[in-house]
This record gives structure tokens, C-alpha cells and sequence, in this order.
């Protein structure tokens, strides 16, 4: 049934169990145990890093393939930093909130962000539906349903909630219609003390869908710092529109720091769990190596370039390295849980679907790609694992994955995974867990990283990466621009987050789409799996034609928000968490 194992590393993959040379395979593996070690974490404590002399030859070769990428990518920005210096030079500043989309952004990106920004997110940023919006899309894992039997986060001044929604705060909560992004935890964060001055909150927002409309808005932003102001729509529209801005400096943070924990850290662990039990010759190993293209760079440049002291992150944002580090320790537990990170039990604990997966909202732009993406891989891995273990006793006796399953929970540290005992390792287990690896290095990461914020999630003026002046005390702010970071700032907040983006992969079969169409990967697996390799590269194409003809409706909407939602482009974003 199954062919023989040779010996080099371009043999048909094969089980353990089937085998010819149980004792070289045996010696392989003891081997690679002996070389990875498990180091230290990096940036905070969640994964183990590799050491040893295999982990740290491993590291260095992702670290080699790394800096060419980065360096395509730095030479692009500093062609478009030159641009944009130009331009504001010649505008003498930037002087208007206008001047931050027209002066800063219009095509002068061209080099390291070809795609420009997504429609919309420039020129419809005041609009409330586009910053409620953006919970369900570009951002969607700080929201939750504040549930009927939980007590309410705050009390909207007297009054309010009816003016602007009809009903009251107790009828929205009653009814299931009231939603909290609550970031007061950032309040404890230690924060950056590199100059220019930076400030900031530690902000809750109130959503609702409203009561006759069916739209999904904002209702209230409640600071949690200095006067603890507590703004709503009935705001000026300055004092409005700072109340966002104030949110969104502490939803950045959250989105890049949930992102390193859930999609490096999760795949980090159960990888390195992986290269202490399964052999090079194992299907799955084969697939996981595909899928931690790079990897092991990640977290090295982090420490390296972004979250060393003094570094990218502490002159950009406003909490600062340590404050990052203390996130991932704090969340590594919580945010790096291997099944209760699956998509629709995520979504389901934090109230956003129900147990059919429905949700209430007129539209879920993240859950609705990300579920048809979820999927494609679910199918591909289905046939995959099929193809290999004709029942459950053949995965139970697959050693490699008991052992790499007890691993992962044991020594790599991953909470949540899967028991190794035989009641819990099924062919359906290890469909799942495979799916759920694909999905957190694609979709994941590349929902909240890679290249969308250039264009889309961390767009100025609106999508700030601090503010750079004190909170105000009192209402009645008239003018925004000191809070805006200036020009030389605001040049190396968008070419650092353009350094993350990776337009030449669309040319190098490096998207989504070719995750499982590499030919040194396809002709070691057996032709079952190939066939399904063609499929997943067929649903994700159809994907990304569906995503790449989205434009705005006769009401100015798409996906039901004023802006274009592309951030889970199969034919753009990278098959494995490129940074």
C-alpha cells in the first residue's frame, strides 16, 4: 500500500509504521532531537526558541532568506521616503488633516506598496460605519458580545444611548445588540520614553446593532485615563472623531501584539514539537516545513530591529517594548490556545456567531473570507490525511504523532492541543490541527500584519500610532493636528510598517495560492494529495478573483463598509507568516 522509504530527503514521504528501515529513521530522528533544543522565548515568554546546532543553523538559514526579501523591500522604501520628502517639502509641511491624505499617501507609495490604499479607507475615515466596520474586518479579536447575564462594562451618561439609538443601554444589552472592544488593560503597560513626547489611553468602545436600521455602529468610547471622558456620536464632531483616533492608538497595539502571540508563537511551539518527533520523511513534516517557510526569522528581527530598546517600536508607539513583552507573557496562555483559537470557536465564545455559525450583523467581512479560506484548507488536508491513514488504528499507530502530539503539550509548552491518547488522536484530530496550522500563518497573520497596515489597518491620519499631545481634560478640542505624529514621524510610521509588505511575492508563486504547489514538496507526496493541491490552488484563485472584483455598491458600500475589504487576498498574501 505504501511505498518504501529511500534515504535522502527528496524520498516519497511515508509512516513510520511502513517503514523499510525502521533503525535509520529511528537515528534520524534521535538526531534532530539532539540538535533543536529548546532555547529560550524571544519577546516575552510564550514559545521556546530553537537552539542547539540544528535550531541555531535553522535559525540563521530562515535569517538568510529573510534579508533578501528585506532588502528588495528596504530599497523600495527608501525610493518612496525620497518621494514623499519631496512632496512635503514642496506642500511646506503638513498642515491639514487633508494634507495627510493627499500630501503623505496619493501614489507616492508606488514602490513598496504598488496596491495602494484600500478604496475607501483614505476618504470615508469620519465616517462612524467605517471605524465600527473596521471590529468586523480589520481587527476583529478584541470585540464580544457583552452577554445578557455579564454585568455592563460602563454606564453611558443619562440619556445619551437613547438619543442615539432609540432604545437604552439596558434593552441593547438585554437583547444581545450591545458590543465591547475593551483595551483598559493597556492602562498597567510601561510606556515609551523616547522623544518626541508621546501620550495616549487605555480606551473601551461600545458597539451596537441598531434597533431598526440593522447597522453595526459605535455608541460610546470611554478613555480609562486622565478625566476618564466618556465621548459618544453626539459629540462634536472634532471632539468625535479624536475619541477614535484615541481608540484606535490602543486597537494598533492590541492587533500586532495578538497577532505575534497567536500566529509566530502558536506555529513556533507546535513546530519545534514537530522537529523532536517527526522524521523529515513524514507527510505531515513535509507539509509543516512548507508552512514555516522564514519562520524562525521572525521572532530574531523582533528582537533585533522592533522591540529592542529604543528601537522601531519604542520611537512609534506609545507603549513601549517591555509593555510588548509583558502582553505576550500575559496572553501567551489565553491568545496562544491551540483549540479555542479555532475560527468558529473563537468567534463563538466571544459572542460573534452562533452555534450554526450565524451572526447578526448585516455583514462579517473577516469571518465570511477567512471561513471560505478555512475551509479550502480543511478540504485539502481531509483528502491529505485520507490519502495516508486509511482509518483511526492507522493514525494510532503512528508513533511519530503520538509522540509529536505529547510534545507539544509537554516540552514545546502550546496550551490547548490535543491529548495524545487514542480517544483524542483521530484522522478528524489531525485535520483539524492542520487546518488550524495553515490558518493561523495565513489568514491570522496576514489579517492583522504583513502588508495590509500600510494600506489599510494603519492608514493616517485616522489610524494612529500614538498621540503627540497630552489627552485632553475637557471636551471642546478644536483642533487635531498636534495630536497627528509630524512629518518626519509619519515618514517612518508608514515605511516601517511598508517594510512588513511583500508585493514581489504576487510574481514568485510565494501567495496562499501556491501553498501546496511547490514541486520538490508535491513529488514527494502521493498523488491523491497532489490532485487536492491542484484543488486548493483552483478555490483559492476563485477566492482571490472574488476579492480583487470588489468595489463599491449604489450606496457607496461594499461588504456592507464604506471602504474595500482585500486584506485576505489568496493571490496576494504569502502562504506562511512573512514578516
Amino acid at each position: 500500500m505504501h511505498s518504501h522509504c529511500a534515504i535522502n530527503d527528496t524520498s516519497p514521504a511515508c509512516l513510520p509504521q511502513s517503514d523499510s528501515d525502521q533503525d535509520a529513521r529511528a537515528q534520524e530522528v534521535a538526531t534532530r532531537k539532539t540538535g533543536f533544543i529548546y532555547g529560550p522565548s524571544l519577546i516575552g515568554q510564550a514559545a521556546p526558541f530553537p537552539n542547539g546546532t540544528l535550531g541555531n543553523a535553522r535559525s540563521q538559514y530562515d535569517m538568510d532568506l529573510w534579508n533578501v526579501d528585506r532588502t528588495a523591500i528596504d530599497n523600495a522604501v527608501a525610493e518612496d521616503v525620497k518621494a514623499i520628502q519631496a512632496a512635503i517639502e514642496a506642500n511646506g509641511g503638513l498642515n491639514s488633516l487633508d494634507d495627510y491624505v493627499n500630501v503623505l499617501y496619493k501614489g507616492e507609495w508606488e514602490n513598496s506598496n504598488p496596491l495602494e490604499e484600500a478604496p475607501g479607507i483614505m476618504t470615508n475615515y469620519t465616517q462612524d460605519l467605517l471605524f465600527s466596520m473596521e471590529r468586523l474586518s480589520q481587527n476583529p479579536y478584541p470585540l464580544e458580545l457583552v452577554k445578557p447575564s455579564d454585568p455592563l462594562p460602563f454606564q453611558v451618561p443619562d440619556g445619551l444611548t437613547e438619543n442615539i439609538t432609540g432604545v437604552s443601554l439596558e434593552t441593547l444589552h438585554t437583547n444581545g445588540n450591545l458590543f465591547v472592544a475593551d483595551h483598559s488593560y493597556q492602562t498597567e503597560y510601561e510606556k515609551t520614553t523616547v522623544e518626541p513626547q508621546r501620550y495616549g489611553a487605555a480606551a473601551t468602545a461600545y458597539f451596537y446593532i441598531h434597533p431598526e436600521s440593522k447597522d453595526f455602529l459605535p455608541l460610546a468610547i470611554k478613555t480609562n485615563a486622565g478625566s476618564d471622558l466618556i465621548y459618544t456620536p453626539l459629540d462634536t464632531p472634532t471632539d468625535w472623531l479624536l475619541a477614535k483616533m484615541i481608540f484606535n492608538v490602543n486597537d494598533m497595539f492590541h492587533s500586532q501584539m495578538f497577532h505575534l502571540v497567536a500566529s509566530h508563537d502558536v506555529s513556533e511551539a507546535v513546530h519545534q514539537a514537530a522537529l523532536h518527533t517527526l522524521s523529515e520523511k513524514h507527510p505531515i513534516m513535509i507539509i509543516l516545513e512548507r508552512l514555516m517557510t522564514q519562520a524562525y526569522s521572525s521572532r530574531i528581527v523582533g528582537e533585533q530591529l522592533c522591540f529592542n530598546p529604543g528601537g522601531h517600536w519604542d520611537q512609534l508607539f506609545y507603549v513601549n517594548n517591555v509593555g510588548c513583552r509583558q502582553f505576550v507573557s500575559d496572553n501567551w496562555k489565553t491568545h496562544g490556545a491551540f483549540r479555542s483559537g479555532y475560527l468558529e470557536t473563537d468567534l463563538r465564545t466571544r459572542g460573534l456567531i452562533d452555534e450554526n455559525s450565524q451572526f447578526k450583523f448585516k455583514s462579517f467581512p473577516f469571518f465570511q473570507d477567512a471561513l471560505k479560506i478555512r475551509n479550502t484548507f480543511h478540504d485539502f488536508f481531509s483528502s491529505f490525511i485520507d490519502s495516508y491513514y486509511a482509518s483511526d488504528n492507522d493514525v494510532h499507530a503512528d508513533f511519530e504523532v503520538r509522540n509529536w502530539f505529547a510534545e507539544a503539550t509537554g516540552a514545546a509548552q502550546v496550551s490547548d492541543f490535543p491529548e495524545s491518547d487514542s480517544s483524542s488522536l483521530t484522522k478528524g484530530t489531525l485535520v483539524d490541527v492542520l487546518t488550524h496550522f495553515g490558518f493561523i500563518v495565513s489568514v491570522v497573520h496576514h489579517g492583522l500584519n504583513g502588508g495590509d497596515p500600510v494600506g489599510s489597518k494603519a492608514t493616517l491620519p485616522f489610524h494612529l500610532n500614538a498621540l503627540y499631545a497630552p489627552l485632553p481634560t475637557e471636551k471642546g478640542v478644536t483642533d487635531l493636528l498636534p495630536f497627528l505624529p509630524p512629518a518626519e514621524n509619519s515618514i517612518h510610521y508608514i515605511g516601517f510598517l511598508a517594510t512588513f509588505n511583500r508585493p514581489f511575492y504576487r510574481t514568485s508563486n510565494r501567495t496562499l495560492e501556491y501553498a501546496f504547489s511547490e514541486d520538490s514538496l508535491l513529488q514527494r507526496l502521493n498523488e491523491k494529495t497532489r490532485d487536492a493541491a491542484a484543488t486548493f490552488m483552483d478555490s483559492m484563485k476563485s477566492i482571490s478573483t472574488e476579492i480583487r472584483a470588489r468595489g463599491f455598491d449604489e450606496n457607496g458600500l461594499s461588504l456592507g463598509m464604506p471602504f474595500v475589504y482585500r486584506t485576505l487576498d489568496p493571490g496576494y498574501i504569502p502562504y506562511f507568516s512573512a514578516v
